[in-house]
């Protein structure tokens, strides 16, 4: 292991360098991660565009897979050195009242962001990190590093899917067929249901139902009510999850959704538009609203499981794999919203 190690550093919006800072040690109940690889996920997009107001220089991804290279003192884990892992939520207390809930994502506790040598960050574009040990989160070694980065998204999906309560029969739409949106109709098909995509991307319609989708429609050529009754056997939608973030999905969502339906908020806005809901729409219909922040410790364990028995495969939602040095390349493609997932390799 080197004294130093190579992190990838947004200096400014569209501003980049790779730089050389001393590798961390662990401490007691941390382990060393050797990173292999760290998806770029539309955070880092936006850090890297300006579009999210995050401190600069920093060190960010989340998205990772990797390698534990040393475990810290005084630790009890039962991970040895050269298991894979991927990590799951970034800090928590474990004490909280949302801790002690197994809602990690919402934990009180400040723990701030990392800072090493003048850089803040989550370091997932460094080639090594520490974490407490309860972070890294096995997983099998036969599966290539890119597409084990994907579990933490997972992670995240897995826990719509469960806030939803889908059930076997049950009809979803999904709205949106970016790698978000293709994780969710992947994970909803394996809870058994029927899955529409209203997609207007035609190339992303096709890839949809070549993962599973049972049917696609082009919101912007069609209603998005009478396409789901024409493609439901005259039935709105069981739960409508929108991976997507505009006014249009918002809108769409609302039609298309059976009364004592569910609707998930599971992408963010930027710009988050404002949309008025009628209080006794929700009244009369029993329509739930509800929305996904993150991913608990559960979530990002249950993603893993799902990865290591081949039970969700991620390699169709790879775009492309670059290794750290051309990591500002792989920004700017990353944030053409046309493409999947982007991947670095350390």
């Amino acid at each position: 292991m080197a004294d130093l190690m190579k992190a990838g550093v947004i200096t400014a919006p569209y501003e980049f360098e790779i730089r050389e800072i001393p590798t961390p040690e662990p401490g007691p109940g941390e382990v060393l991660i050797r990173q292999k690889a760290v998806a770029l996920c539309t955070m880092e997009q936006r850090v890297y565009t300006g579009v999210k107001k995050f401190p600069y220089p920093g060190c960010w991804g989340h998205e990772v897979a990797g390698v534990v290279e040393k475990v810290g003192p005084e630790n009890k884990t039962q991970l040895k050195e050269g298991d894979h892992v991927v990590l799951g939520v970034p800090y928590f207390c474990g004490e909280c009242e949302y801790c002690t809930r197994g809602l990690e994502e919402h934990c009180l506790a400040d723990f701030g962001l990392p800072k090493m040598e003048g850089i803040i960050g989550l370091f997932g574009m460094a080639q090594y990190m520490v974490v407490e040990s309860k972070r890294a989160i096995k997983v099998a070694s036969e599966i290539p590093f890119a597409e084990k980065a994907l579990a933490e998204p997972l992670g995240c999906v897995l826990q719509g899917i469960k806030k939803l309560n889908i059930l076997e029969r049950d009809t979803v739409v999904v709205v949106g067929a970016g790698t978000m949106g293709l994780l969710n109709v992947m994970a909803a098909k394996r809870r058994g249901a029927r899955v529409v995509v209203s997609e207007i991307d035609p190339k992303r319609r096709e890839k949809a139902e070549k993962l599973g989708a049972d049917a696609s429609f082009d919101p912007s050529k069609e209603d998005a009510e009478e396409a789901i009754q024409r493609l439901n056997d005259g039935r709105k939608a069981d739960a409508v999850i929108l991976a997507i973030g505009n006014e249009n999905a918002n809108k769409d969502a609302m039609k298309m959704t059976a009364k004592e339906g569910r609707i998930l908020y599971f992408a963010s806005a930027h710009p988050s538009v404002p949309f008025e809901v009628d209080p006794n729409f929700i009244h009369d219909t029993g329509i739930v609203l509800t929305g996904v922040k993150g991913k608990n410790l559960r979530d990002v364990w249950d993603a893993a499981a799902m990865l290591s028995s081949g039970t969700i495969k991620t390699d169709e939602l790879i775009e492309e794999v670059y290794p750290l040095d051309k990591a500002q390349e792989a920004l700017e493609k990353a944030s053409n919203n046309n493409t999947f997932r982007i991947v670095l390799e350390m």
